[in-house]
């Protein structure tokens, strides 16, 4: 009896079928399983997740070196200014530019955010009236154009590169932002 149940034992680790009907798997083989989506990370297709992220957020830094750069390149540029609301006057905050593909709407609409805390810094006597309401944003689209109201919602076109836009606000000596200096000193232009 004792050996009986020792060859049972023993069926069923060696992996036997006799007398079991079912075949078992060998103790200690490990089997080939397929490779899952998980294992193969980082090939083939975005999911649409990934697809649908949202924008990078600007920096005030980055934009204003690009700035310099794509207006050296001839880029198109765009007066920006802020107000409080329709009865209110424009009050300039700085300029947009754009390249070929892109243009100073999309520019304009793509740095919204940049151009809306530039103003807020450079005309504290907005923020006084409107607290943390938006100000509105309006673009110059050529000199000697009238302000253009920018609308609340951007409009549905092909998302526009931050490497295609730039931003150069107004110097703001209380703060440094976007000021230029020379031997310590602070200057208007940065080529004198």
């Amino acid at each position: 009896r004792m050996m009986a149940m020792s060859a049972v034992v023993l069926a069923i680790l060696v992996g036997s079928t006799s007398g079991l009907g079912a075949a078992t798997p060998r103790v200690g083989m490990a089997r080939a399983r397929p490779l899952t989506t998980a294992c193969r990370a980082g090939f083939g297709k975005a999911g649409p997740a990934a697809a649908s992220a949202p924008p990078k957020k600007l920096t005030a830094k980055k934009q204003w070196d690009r700035f310099a750069d794509l207006v050296k390149k001839g880029a198109q540029v765009a007066e920006v200014a802020v107000r409080k609301d329709e009865e209110g006057a424009w009050r300039p905050v700085g300029r947009v530019c754009a390249t070929a593909d892109a243009t100073p709407l999309g520019a304009v609409t793509r740095q919204r955010a940049l151009v809306e805390e530039h103003g807020r810094r450079l005309h504290l006597a907005l923020v006084a009236q409107t607290g943390k309401a938006p100000l509105q944003v309006g673009f110059r689209p050529a000199e000697g154009a009238e302000f253009e109201l920018l609308a609340k919602k951007a409009p549905d076109a092909a998302p526009i590169s931050d490497v295609e836009i730039g931003f150069e606000g107004l110097p703001d000596p209380a703060t440094g932002y976007y000021c230029s200096y020379k031997d310590g000193k602070l200057v208007a232009n940065p080529a004198d």
